[in-house]
């Protein structure tokens, strides 16, 4: 009787065991949800900010009576507000434009800020499963080739569907002027719009300005090589025109060079300025005069 007893107990022992550890969270487990996690972190402040420019298009496409367009703009800032980790890159939206440029720049930003851990990710798979392999793990291990195999299909889905709107957009060539590129901004006022990459705009809000004469200046955290400098001028007010000049610094604290003389040139809309590429640490855009009022205004600063 003794002996059943204890054999009873070993027996509970081994089941309890057994169940703990079906319990247990697996090495792939883990690992998927450490992805996730911070594939989440590295999104959630670019998602919160494109929220709002989609939230301010969605409004002026309102007042401006374009309802179609403005119901398919909160078409996709429900999508968005729903979509989970990579899910936000799923897809681009193509009309109206103004709806198309944001998304477009918002896809760029984020595959700029996930490509790293991606890269990172696929390469603990693998190495995940080797191990299991090496242990002879063979059922853990295929469970990781498969979400290797996966998650492989997934980008190059991904990827393939976005390289015609990649190539319309510069030919692919990154823009050094974001924020996710580590580029910073100074102006008298709302600095942060020149490199936010956001183009929608309002008469009040969406721009950098100040009282002319005013400097807006881009640096770059470290040298770039740039061949090509485009911004664009405030254009809610079709009339107004501007002068400027354009200059440009190879190296902290160097002299400022000018690339470009608008001061006695009308100019509005996208200004956009193409040089032999040369190795770059900062832009200066000197506003000098505006038809309008005493203000000077920039929605955006591209440099590629």
């Amino acid at each position: 009787m003794r002996t059943l007893n204890i054999i009873f107990v070993i027996l509970l022992l081994m089941s309890a065991i057994e169940i703990r550890g079906y319990a247990q969270e697996s090495d792939l487990d883990r690992l998927k949800k450490g992805f996730n996690n911070k594939i989440e972190e590295v999104l959630n402040p670019l998602i919160k900010r494109h929220l709002q420019s989609l939230l301010n298009l969605e409004k002026t496409l309102a007042q401006r009576q374009k309802l179609e367009d403005a119901l398919l703009v909160r078409e996709e800032r429900t999508r968005l507000s729903s979509a989970k980790g990579t899910e936000v890159l799923a897809g681009s939206p193509d009309s109206p434009s103004q709806l198309k440029t944001i998304a477009s720049r918002f896809q760029r930003e984020s595959l700029s800020l996930v490509r790293g851990w991606e890269s990172k990710y696929e390469k603990a798979l693998m190495s995940l499963e080797t191990r299991l392999t090496k242990s002879n793990k063979l059922n853990q291990a295929l469970l990781v080739k498969k979400e290797l195999k996966s998650f492989r299909e997934k980008i190059a889905s991904r990827d393939g569907n976005g390289r015609e709107d990649t190539n319309s957009e510069k030919s692919g060539k990154v823009d050094y002027a974001l924020i996710s590129e580590g580029a910073t901004a100074k102006a008298p006022q709302s600095a942060e719009s020149l490199i936010d990459g956001d183009l929608s705009h309002s008469g009040s809000e969406g721009f950098a300005w100040g009282s002319y004469p005013s400097e807006f200046i881009v640096t770059f955290p470290k040298n770039r090589k740039i061949g090509e400098i485009n911004f664009l001028l405030y254009d809610k007010d079709r009339s107004r025109k501007y002068a400027y000049q354009l200059f440009v610094s190879r190296r902290e604290g160097g002299d400022w060079e000018m690339i470009s003389d608008h001061s006695e040139k009308p100019s509005s809309g996208w200004q956009k300025h193409n040089f032999a590429p040369a190795s770059l640490k900062k832009i200066k855009i000197l506003g000098l005069f505006n038809t309008a009022n005493k203000n000077f205004q920039i929605v955006e600063v591209e440099a590629r």
